[in-house]
């Protein structure tokens, strides 16, 4: 056992500090002659001159299952916390991340969570303050040694046991449905991929996830002997028929399946009779914490025929067992927080007590327990969704606590809205994007509701109940706690839409103004946008954008249909439809306001569709006018309604952005057309 706890330390990774304006040169000098340059990372929003890798933080994604013997991350213009639970997760054990920190870190916080009126001044620098805690916690040595990592290809014996269950397991007879988890770096993806690898060429077998990039570390290992190599498929083509399923017997592995929608997760078990599934997710990762994924989906999975198999993996591959460096970022970006320990029994939903918190004086346990509800209520939160509840200025926080002061109930709300009309209009137009102000955009921008605007509005970004606690009408009594708490123009909320979520909302004074999901959402969602309007100001436009949506709902759910990009089940799709008016012929004024918006400013096709048939319908003429391949584009998605797919075929498009800017165009021609002809 000493000689296992001597291994495993000399597999721990090392933190190595640098601040101030000599960071820089400071970490090239370490980094210079000490390691192979094809073994070192450098995340940074600049270039860095020198012969190793370097990304900026939004590219790091790119790289995931790649492992580095030290990885630089430069945090001195930006403390992001997605960046640095990415960032540690690339060090092979032994290896060390390099941390470039400005010379006082908590100095200032992360423009990006600076929302009108609030400028990069006025965000707080309570999550910089957190890390810097945690780093004065640390308890391994910080000096500046770099090594060579210890690049453990050869896995463990847990993980060998692992993937000859895993084989037993996808060709057993019959169908069956599996759930692996696992903590990042335990070498779950190259355990499957090695079983996959296995398969008798008789089998076949597909994987699929989130991104092809997600899946990538399953496939690099998956070399079969046998048969036909394996090929990413997107979740959405299998869960909708438009990408054949493997045949009766047969194997799908759904990786990183907690970044996927619960509907998806669902639609995909539902398509799957005959099938071994496989779903395989990161618990406690950067990119999404798994915990919806467990407390959502799995529940609902274990009800459904057949018997759901549960495999795991605990011991680190990439580095040794009890990592220091995995323990501090587990801490400061509190990827390991869950709903707090209750006992349902005891918890009176009529004693419970409403507080605004005060971000200021947080208490460690407070926190942690919100934050955990908040990754159960969400199949995706992140660390950079810490760092907002943390610092962005025009974010609040509401709980119900019971008796032992427990959050037992959590909501993040957004304050929107109070545009200039000169700034409204520009948004509307398409001239400046609105950061932090979901709402506000969705109003102003996708629906043209330039009076929107100015309103002030409360929006709930985020609500969760503790999960034993659901159905008590705990959720209710903090939306109740809200309306009293403001007193805006309105209150709003966008999510992905259930029947049931619209139910509760309905029975709060919201009702539906928008339905939202395109072909930029992710995949399977049904987003929608509510409002519970207050101010008289704020039921003209409640008022405005009802009217609208029951001219364009029929239109958007026929041609998200010819699509497949929404899971809409009848139930949702009769809830959606609730309480609207019969649809009406668009107003001369509104449809020529709508048209510019698309063919000159930021409206989506899907948000503009039934105005635009209708204007085109109207300009046959000009429509014959136009060159073939604009008039190809236009007949092909607006008069036939043919889905997306189909309308990059018809014109000879390689992708779906560029058939989506082609469109535009064409529309564009063909509305000046119309204006040159009189």
């Amino acid at each position: 056992m000493p000689g296992t706890i001597e291994a495993a330390a000399e597999r721990h990774r090392r933190l190595i500090i640098f601040r101030g304006r000599s960071a820089g040169s400071d970490a090239r000098a370490l980094v210079a002659n000490r390691l192979h340059d094809a073994d070192v990372l450098w995340v940074s929003p600049t270039e860095q001159s020198g012969d190793w890798h370097w990304t900026d933080p939004r590219g790091a994604r790119k790289l995931l299952g790649r492992s580095f013997d030290a990885v630089v991350l430069d945090l001195r213009e930006t403390l992001s916390a997605d960046a640095i639970g990415q960032a540690h997760g690339f060090v092979w054990g032994g290896g060390a991340l390099v941390l470039l920190l400005a010379e006082h870190a908590t100095a200032k916080g992360d423009p990006r969570f600076a929302a009108y009126p609030y400028v990069a001044t006025d965000v707080s620098a309570r999550f910089a303050g957190r890390f810097d805690e945690a780093l004065a916690g640390y308890q391994a040595p910080a000096d500046a040694v770099l090594t060579a990592g210890h690049h453990a290809t050869e896995g463990t014996a847990e993980q060998a046991a692992l993937v000859d269950e895993l084989s037993a397991w996808m060709v057993a007879p019959g169908d069956g449905v599996g759930v692996l988890t696992a903590d990042r770096g335990r070498g779950k993806s190259s355990a499957v991929g090695l079983a996959l690898g296995r398969l008798p060429a008789a089998l076949s077998a597909v994987v699929t996830g989130p991104s092809a990039d997600a899946v990538g570390e399953i496939l690099r290992f998956a070399a079969r002997a046998h048969g036909p190599p394996l090929e990413f498929v997107r979740a959405l083509d299998l869960a909708t028929g438009a990408s054949e399923a493997p045949p009766s017997g047969h194997v799908i592995v759904v990786d990183e399946a907690a970044q996927l929608p619960v509907p998806l997760l669902r639609r995909l078990v539902e398509r799957s009779a005959g099938v071994r599934l496989l779903f395989v997710t990161t618990v406690r990762g950067y990119e999404g914490t798994g915990r919806g994924f467990s407390l959502r989906f799995v529940p609902w999975v274990e009800a459904q025929p057949p018997h759901v198999q549960h495999f795991t993996l605990t011991a680190p591959i990439r580095w040794g067992a009890g990592d220091p460096l995995e323990r501090l970022v587990l801490e400061a970006l509190l990827l390991d927080a869950e709903p707090a320990a209750i006992r349902a029994e005891d918890v009176d939903a009529q004693a419970v007590t409403h507080r605004k918190l005060d971000r200021d004086a947080l208490p460690p346990k407070t926190l942690r327990q919100f934050f955990g509800l908040l990754i159960f209520a969400h199949y995706r939160t992140t660390p950079d969704d810490l760092q907002r509840i943390l610092d962005a200025p025009n974010i609040d926080l509401h709980a119900l606590f019971d008796g032992d002061d427990n959050v037992i109930a959590a909501t993040m709300v957004a304050h929107e809205g109070g545009l200039p009309e000169p700034l409204s209009h520009d948004v509307a137009a398409g001239r400046h994007r609105l950061r932090g102000h979901a709402l506000t955009e969705t109003l102003v921008s996708h629906l043209g509701l330039v009076d929107a605007g100015p309103l002030r509005m409360v929006r709930s970004v985020r609500i969760a109940v503790h999960p034993d606690l659901r159905r008590r009408g705990l959720g209710t009594k903090l939306i109740n706690a809200i309306h009293a708490h403001y007193r805006p123009d309105l209150f709003g909320t966008l999510f992905g839409a259930t029947a049931e979520l619209l139910t509760f909302r309905r029975q709060a004074g919201y009702d539906v103004v928008r339905l939202g999901a395109t072909r930029g959402a992710r995949a399977g969602e049904t987003a929608v946008a509510m409002m519970r309007p207050v101010s008289d100001a704020a039921h003209a436009v409640f008022a405005q954008a009802r009217d609208a949506l029951a001219r364009d709902l029929p239109t958007q759910l026929r041609l998200f249909g010819a699509d497949q990009e929404l899971l809409l089940d009848a139930a949702l799709a009769e809830s959606l439809q609730a309480g609207l008016a019969p649809p009406t012929p668009w107003p001369a004024s509104a449809r020529a306001a709508i048209v510019s918006s698309y063919a000159y400013g930021p409206r989506t096709f899907e948000a503009a569709a039934s105005a635009l048939i209708e204007y085109v319908s109207d300009h046959r003429v000009a429509l014959d006018r136009l060159p073939q391949p604009e008039r190809t584009l236009i007949q092909a998605r607006i008069c036939d309604g043919a889905p997306w797919l189909e309308t990059m075929e018809r014109a000879g498009l390689a992708s779906y952005p560029a058939v989506m800017r082609a469109l535009r165009r064409a529309f564009r021609g063909l509305v000046e057309q119309v204006e040159a002809s009189g």
